[in-house]
């Protein structure tokens, strides 16, 4: 649906009309309902704001304290909204913001202890068209110190677990938004991706999750900053949660690309995708491979071409250089804006993480690449992706070479193995091996600003989802949503349910 009608039938009330609806009478029915369904429900008045609300409440006050998927509640703050009598497509449906966006108010941690005691006093434009659309705010979901690692597992607020087994990570950096949802806590929640953080933790917790491309919103980044990696969008148990959301948030003052409107379903149109197993010298593990090439034989048969390829973009030794280069300038970056907000020296603050002090000295410590050199590394992988894309409608890969790996596993060893001699420079390079390692697919998609999705397409011998990644060209969200959809109906997940839900 193109966004001029798209708001001119929400305008007019008649766009729940077209869509069926469960009737919810019970706890269990109210979680298993999406973010539309939950809209038509109160539309309807056979629920009321307060007890979708209250609904929700009791089932965060039951599992949290198991997944800790929230860091803040703030319930005083939903009643307030409810109060008011908010308008918009969703109105009174639960919703949870990452604890690294800004509610205006209300604590915001960033996942260090630098910042526990932060409230933070404004917020972004992105967030008031969250607002604006009518959801009530229950709480801050977890994530890992300033959002850096692929685990959700902060010093400050403690490790969010995984809904599907509560030994294994539930993915970062947003995956406090991840278990939430998978938990049943929500139907959808907000999150962000600067190198994977929304794909990861969806792929973690057999959910949908959608990277929009580079220029689709208006604020995000950081002012003045080179390359912007990371994008706001959400994670939902449902494609359509995720399209709404998308029409409802994309575009405002800055944005550069013209808008999708609403998807409302799949098309006919048949695609060619390329699939490509490796990303340089990673290689998936069986249970991986073997997801992958089941989604690449479900679209095969949905009538698209798919095509094995051994080269792509991501595999130059440019892509490796131009990642670094812009991580360490995000790395100063950090503690630049640490020590102007708290106005203590983070380095000397003794709050900061281990594993992220030392990550920001290893790559600060780094020969930065200059703005010119990255810009011409950014010009060659720019066209050899176009090239790429001209022969291909969408790209096919693993999300990560393992599924979802247990607590710990990234920092394993590093402190102790420091407190036993061993150097430094090979302690962080251990952490960096592992991290890089893990990551080694979705980089490039934030790095050349392409959308990407990671749609739940398994689960390992030991029961932990797996999630395929697709990504397409800049601004072609309407053609993932589309073979999204295609794939939901294929191979449903939404029944899939973990065994700490509700």
């Amino acid at each position: 649906m193109e966004r001029r009608n798209f708001f001119k039938a929400l305008a007019a009330g008649s766009f729940y009309l077209s869509i069926p609806t469960a009737r919810a009478a019970t706890q269990k029915d109210l979680a298993n309902l999406d973010m539309i369904d939950t809209a038509a429900e109160v539309s309807s008045g056979r629920v009321s704001m307060f007890e979708i609300n209250k609904a929700a409440m009791d089932r965060i006050d039951a599992l949290n304290p198991h997944i800790n998927a929230l860091v803040t509640k703030t319930y005083d703050y939903g009643v307030r909204q409810i109060a008011k009598n908010p308008k918009g497509p969703l109105a009174g449906v639960p919703y949870m913001l990452k604890d690294l966006n800004s509610l205006n108010g209300v604590r915001t941690t960033r996942g260090s202890r630098l910042f526990t005691s932060h409230t933070s006093s404004r917020q972004s434009p992105y967030t008031d068209n969250i607002l604006s659309s009518g959801v009530i705010i229950l709480g801050k979901t977890n994530t890992p110190e300033f959002g850096l690692m692929p685990t959700t597992e902060p010093v400050a607020n403690g490790a969010t677990r995984n809904p599907w087994n509560l030994d294994y990570s539930c993915g970062g950096s947003s995956g406090g938004a991840a278990a939430a949802v998978a938990s049943r806590m929500i139907a959808a929640a907000q999150a962000s991706d600067g190198g994977g953080s929304i794909r990861f933790p969806a792929a973690a917790c057999n959910l949908y999750g959608l990277k929009p491309s580079r220029g689709r919103f208006g604020d995000q980044g950081y002012e003045n900053q080179l390359v912007s990696l990371s994008i706001k969008h959400a994670i939902s148990r449902t494609v359509r949660d995720s399209a709404f959301m998308l029409a409802l948030t994309e575009n405002g003052p800055g944005a550069t690309l013209p808008p999708v409107g609403y998807v409302e379903g799949p098309t006919n149109k048949k695609r060619k995708f390329a699939l490509s197993m490796n990303a340089g010298n990673i290689s998936p593990d069986y249970d991986t491979r073997r997801t992958v090439q089941k989604v690449a034989q479900r679209l095969e048969g949905l009538g698209h071409e798919v095509e094995v390829v051994n080269s792509t973009p991501h595999d130059s030794q440019l892509f490796q250089d131009l990642f670094a280069g812009l991580w360490a300038k995000g790395a100063a970056r950090l503690l630049d804006v640490a020590e102007r907000v708290t106005g203590v020296p983070a380095a000397q603050s003794g709050l900061l993480e281990f594993a992220t002090l030392k990550m920001i000295e290893f790559y600060v410590d780094k020969p930065i690449i200059e703005d010119v050199r990255i810009k011409e590394i950014l010009g060659d992988l720019e066209h050899q992706m176009e090239t790429f894309y001209r022969s291909y409608d969408g790209w096919i890969s693993p999300m990560s070479p393992i599924p979802s790996p247990p607590l710990g596993y990234f920092t394993q060893g590093l402190e102790e193995g420091l407190a036993k001699g061993t150097q430094e420079d090979e302690i962080m390079q251990m952490l960096f091996d592992r991290m890089a390692g893990f990551t080694a697919y979705t980089p490039i998609n934030n790095a050349l600003g392409r959308p990407a999705m990671s749609v739940p397409g398994g689960f390992s011998r030991s029961g932990i989802p797996i999630g395929v990644q697709i990504a397409a060209n800049t601004g072609q969200e309407a053609l993932l949503l589309d073979i999204a959809y295609q794939l939901e109906s294929d191979m449903p997940w939404i029944g899939d349910k973990p065994p700490m839900s509700a």
